[in-house]
């Protein structure tokens, strides 16, 4: 299905509009991500609905946001070409100038958005899903688009941005018991968080490290008394990470060498780093895979919550990335870090139980989101062909871009199928390790090759540091390794067809 128009707050202008007459002080008050006109030779334009698809990104839109950027613009481009891409955005000419209303273009190129560029209607989500889905999309429009490029410069998103998400139901709290003073909503709830996320380009805002990779180790695997005294925390919206990868240690989490010695007076001392670990630099919480007892193996691994005030913990390097700039990604150090016995996660020696028993979901979570963005770039690409001057016409018209497309859309709609019924699955507690590798490798693979296929119809505009289509790509590129490698993923996957990975000899 597709719509033939699209504004800022998706209603229809009015036809009065056009023959307006407005002064610069009435534009100049039309200036944010949620309200944004232009001036183009003494015309105004409402190109709200067009902030997020600009193909050199959202940025370059707003700094001109309530002005006049004649000049900047015809630079780049002719005055056609805002209604070629916002058919119905001309709002008016400005007062004291002899503008007309400009011709309307010849054909009006259709728009579709993410949830309407696949053949088959999903219904995996009820009504509750979706009008939770308005919700949280209303939510970050207001609270963290206007702010994630400055996320994405700090390299950190706000504290109180999580804060007033658990506050809303939408980190955290949503997967709280309600006996435990929480939403208890279903795991489809995170879905659409992780979905809306993506759609709306905060990708870097890696909501789901909290709600499906973190929050399960102290609901499910904690005791009474652990969650009585950390779940205030949770609650209030507390930033939390975890902690397996080592700088020599990847997804081979049996061959782990942080080390918990027990101490004299109870509990543990902690030595080893921890890499990649996201969130860390900021996490007030952060469960720690350690080796309690070196001579048991993958059977001697216990998994310890480590709090950020703890003497000995330290964030030795905050590293630069291709993409998700908005998540801090770190290496942390632990020396000599005292932790209570009552930090024990479960029981001592069943670390690595938990964390295969948790994977499954964190790596279906990714695959969600991975498909979510998946979809995203292909609708960016099919309106920007409808819009885009080349040859003579539009680049849809040409066969081989029409063809590129409609192979794409046949794969994002497989991806979407399979992983909807893995949601289902995960809901109903019968998702399989083997079909949640399969989600997580198939998406995450194909989200990558989807931007990168769809960034090349964009041509320059796509390589531009801010195009929406490109961070989607450089997004996408790290899916492919965190949550498990996809290698790892195929190993698991061969698993059900009777084989045993190989492994090399230990030097």
């Amino acid at each position: 299905m597709a719509q033939s128009s699209f504004l800022g707050d998706g209603k229809p202008k009015r036809e009065s509009l056009g023959s307006a007459r407005l002064t610069r002080a009435e534009v100049a008050k039309h200036c944010t991500a949620g309200d944004c006109w232009v001036i183009v030779n003494d015309r105004v334009y409402d190109v709200t609905g067009f902030v997020d698809e600009h193909p050199a990104g959202r940025n370059i839109i707003l700094l001109h946001g309530g002005k006049d950027c004649t000049k900047e613009f015809l630079e780049v481009h002719s005055e056609d070409y805002i209604l070629a891409f916002a058919p119905n955005s001309f709002v008016g000419c400005l007062e004291g100038s002899s503008a007309l209303p400009p011709k309307k273009p010849a054909n009006v190129p259709v728009h579709f958005d993410s949830s309407k560029i696949l053949a088959l209607k999903r219904n995996v989500y009820g009504d509750e899903h979706e009008a939770y889905r308005a919700s949280f999309r209303t939510f970050l429009q207001k609270y963290v688009q206007p702010e994630y490029a400055k996320f994405e410069a700090k390299g950190v998103v706000d504290r109180e941005v999580y804060s007033k998400m658990a506050q809303e139901g939408f980190y955290l709290t949503l997967g709280i018991p309600s006996a435990c003073g929480g939403r208890g909503l279903d795991w489809k709830h995170n879905c659409v968080v992780v979905e809306e996320v993506e759609d709306l380009g905060c990708g870097g805002l890696f909501v789901n490290l909290g709600n499906d990779m973190v929050l399960s180790y102290f609901t499910e695997s904690c005791t009474d008394e652990q969650r009585a005294r950390w779940l205030p925390k949770l609650r209030r919206g507390a930033v939390l990470a975890v902690a397996m990868s080592e700088p020599e240690v990847g997804s081979d989490l049996g061959q782990l060498s942080c080390r918990a010695t027990p101490s004299p007076n109870g509990g543990w001392t902690v030595n080893g780093r921890k890499m990649w670990i996201s969130s860390g630099a900021v996490a007030e919480l952060t469960v720690v895979a350690c080796v309690t007892d070196p001579t048991k193996g993958a059977k001697g691994i216990s998994m310890l919550v480590i709090e950020s005030e703890m003497p000995g913990v330290s964030c030795a390097k905050r590293f630069g990335k291709l993409g998700k700039h908005a998540s801090d990604t770190c290496l942390i150090t632990l020396e000599d870090v005292h932790v209570p016995r009552e930090n024990l996660v479960g029981e001592e020696g069943k670390g690595f139980q938990y964390m295969m028993h948790h994977l499954p979901r964190e790596r279906l979570s990714i695959a969600v989101a991975s498909m979510a963005a998946a979809r995203r770039a292909l609708a960016l690409a099919v309106n920007y062909v409808h819009g885009r001057a080349a040859f003579g016409a539009n680049l849809g018209t040409l066969q081989g871009v029409q063809q590129e497309l409609a192979k794409i859309r046949t794969e994002v709609q497989v991806g979407t199928t399979f992983v909807d019924r893995c949601i289902a699955d995960a809901c109903h507690k019968q998702l399989s390790a083997e079909a949640a590798s399969m989600a997580k490798f198939f998406a995450t693979d194909l989200s990558f090759r989807v931007a990168d296929r769809c960034q090349q119809l964009f041509g320059g505009y796509g390589y531009l540091k801010n195009s929406p289509i490109g961070k989607i790509m450089v997004d996408q590129r790290v899916t492919r390794v965190y949550g498990g490698a996809n290698e790892v993923q195929l190993e698991i996957i061969s698993k059900g067809l009777g084989f045993k990975p190989q492994r090399a000899s230990r030097l």
